[in-house]
């Protein structure tokens, strides 16, 4: 949240949403890709352009971020979901859309949902930012229940 100025108690929420509803649309969108599941790397590829979109270009918007004081330290959340639901009114678990098998094997059941938070400057540079990304997305992933997620492997 970043506070606007001459305006007390104002912010401002900076939000990237990448929402696949139409995976037909998808795989075209992607020059011929085979669609769905993503595997890991595409994933880590989309939450990467969506952090740099909610965290340097969305706010710049209200002028020169760097100008501007926050009101809580910056955060950005990095999560994955599933939210449209099937005929049986469930939502699909991740790996119907997500290929985790880079991650290892999970300890736990399939999810809906999985999510990191992650409390940066929102300025960074691309490989600041990149390597803070794939570490939050290994320790995302073993709380998840992917023990063997690494580094390397994210």
């Amino acid at each position: 949240m970043i506070a606007l100025p001459g305006v007390m108690d104002s912010a401002a929420v900076s939000c990237a949403d990448v929402l696949i509803e139409d995976t037909a649309a998808w795989t075209t969108a992607l020059g011929g890709h085979r669609g769905v599941p993503l595997d890991f790397e595409e994933v880590q590829d989309v939450l990467f352009h969506a952090w740099e979109t909610a965290a340097e270009l969305l706010p710049a918007v209200f002028g020169d971020p760097a100008l501007r004081r926050w009101t809580a330290p910056p955060t950005t959340e990095l999560r994955l979901s599933t939210e449209r639901h099937d005929d049986t009114g469930a939502a699909p678990a991740l790996p119907s859309v997500v290929d985790f098998s880079a991650l290892g094997p999970s300890s736990r059941g399939p999810r809906q949902e999985m999510a990191v938070t992650i409390t940066a400057e929102p300025s960074l540079r691309r490989a600041e930012r990149q390597d803070l990304m794939r570490r939050a997305l290994v320790h995302m992933a073993r709380a998840f229940g992917h023990l063997h997620a690494e580094v390397g492997l994210a």
